[in-house]
């Protein structure tokens, strides 16, 4: 053999060799010396072959030198079968008495041994075993443990050399996190939401423009209309409110009285601004229970709040029921709190502007961007990012900025963490992912965030949601993820 040669066995899942010095490593104090040494795995058993140049090695007559290859790491390692060297006269004992040698000796019990004579001539000991293979032994140093006796069969301890170290590349596994090409829109709708709280007078719903601060809240709901209205880039197609009461009145009472109001409000919208009736939907809900129990668990140093609350969740009551409840709670400042800074909060109208978005070419696109990013699509927003260079900043930010303005689209989110993958922001890509729906898409990107940061149960866990979702690339991670823990 070659000695600047070291073999190396690629094996399913693992490659294993040994790194030694390309001359040979010396042993026994430099009068021996181990070539060619190669390690490899074959199945389940590892094994070890080398030459042990022993031509230079100094044993007396009576002397057995036995070195023993010792595979070690940490506090674990196997003694591998012995070499023995003997001298003249303990090798003619050797044959005289059979396996009655040092082996036999209860230091050396159970050792399984090579013998041979040492002789003056160039000598060279041909020297191949294996061992069951464990994990364990990834990373492990080959030793060579180096002992002598004499005419008492003590083995007397020489020193351990290290001959080289068991090396592995653990498998890399390969997963899959692709594109995702945005669903088309053919129509590009987005929708305004806003609350109007304008003050009525007790059970009126006519809207006084003079009463109370109702000068600058009609302003800001005309504003934000107009606003919507005279950008020749939308078409407004819709205006729906909803109109909200307080609890404090006969539920039928507070229906027919959000009514009005909502009408009321629609009514001004279509007087004050250039958007027609018609175009305005308006409808009473009455009272609004659900903002009631919030505002209550914000509400600082409620008084029995969990009195209070008790009352909003009894399923038994009817909201009458409750009404009259809340007004018996004692002390009677309680009830005042939740009227004099709930209330009034409760009192309002919701209201949605929906509009249309004309398309845009590319270099439109390009100044919306940064600017008014909500009116491009997914796609026109990826048309900006194909002017860059795949992986440089401005192609980054285009990305960054879709999952910003559409947090709640598969395509905006995974394609923006699967380029922060790329850079190693594993934390920042968790992080965008963790606000997407839990789709099977969101679900195989955020394994491949875990995974790709050493987080391998999480990776499973979440390739596995995905995968009782059908998604292929999910399955195919979960098999390499197996495969390199192998």
């Amino acid at each position: 053999m070659n000695n600047n040669i070291i073999r190396i066995l690629s094996i399913t899942f693992l490659t294993l060799a040994v790194s030694v010095p390309a001359a040979g490593q010396k042993i026994m104090s430099g009068e021996a010396e181990i070539r060619d040494l190669d390690v490899s795995r074959a199945g389940n058993s590892l094994n070890v072959d080398m030459s042990v140049d022993i031509t230079a090695l100094a044993v007396g007559g009576d002397e057995t030198v036995i070195l023993t290859p010792v595979i070690v790491k940490g506090d674990r390692s196997i003694d591998l079968p012995s070499v023995e060297i003997m001298g003249r006269r303990a090798y003619m004992h050797y044959l005289r008495n059979g396996e009655q040698t040092i082996t036999d000796n209860t230091a050396c019990t159970a050792r399984s041994v090579r013998r041979w004579q040492k002789t003056g001539r160039e000598q060279y000991v041909a020297y191949s075993a294996a061992a069951p293979f464990e994990k364990w032994m990834r990373g492990a140093t080959l030793t060579i443990r180096e002992e002598s006796c004499g005419c008492d069969d003590t083995p007397l301890a020489l020193g351990a050399t290290q001959v080289g170290r068991v090396l592995y590349t653990p498998y890399t596994p390969q997963y899959l996190l692709s594109f995702v090409e945005p669903e088309p829109e053919p129509v590009k709708t987005r929708e305004e939401s806003l609350s109007a709280y304008i003050n009525f007078k007790v059970d009126k719903h006519a809207i006084l423009a003079d009463y109370k601060d109702n000068a600058a809240e009609l302003a800001s709901i005309v504003e934000s209309v107009e606003r919507v209205g005279e950008d020749s880039d939308l078409t407004i197609t819709s205006i729906s409110i909803e109109g909200w009461a307080s609890p404090e009145a006969p539920e039928n009472y507070n229906l027919a009285l959000s009514q009005r109001r909502a009408d009321a409000l629609a009514d001004y919208m279509a007087g004050n601004t250039d958007v027609d009736r018609a175009m305005i939907t308006a409808t009473g809900r009455g009272e609004d229970w659900v903002n009631f129990r919030a505002h209550v668990v914000a509400l600082p140093q409620l008084l029995d709040r969990d009195k209070v609350l008790a009352i909003i969740d009894d399923g038994t009551m009817t909201l009458d029921e409750k009404d009259a409840a809340l007004t018996k709670l004692i002390p009677p400042t309680i009830y005042r709190r939740l009227i004099g800074e709930i209330y009034p909060r409760l009192r309002r109208n919701d209201y949605r502007i929906v509009y249309n978005v004309r398309n845009f070419d590319v270099q439109e696109a390009r100044a919306l961007l940064d600017t008014d990013p909500k009116k491009l699509s997914l796609s026109e927003m990826y048309r900006v990012a194909g002017l860059y260079e795949k992986g440089s900043a401005e192609y980054d930010h285009v990305l960054t900025v879709a999952a910003r303005t559409y947090p709640e689209q598969t395509a905006a989110v995974v394609n923006a963490a699967a380029r922060m993958i790329e850079a190693g922001d594993y934390g920042g890509a968790l992080a965008l992912l963790d606000k997407a729906p839990d789709n099977a898409g969101v679900l195989n990107a955020r394994g491949v965030a875990y995974a790709r940061s050493g987080n391998t149960d999480k990776a499973r866990e979440a390739w596995t949601q995905a995968a009782q979702q059908a998604s292929a690339e999910a399955e195919h991670n979960l098999a390499e993820l197996e495969k390199s823990l192998e």
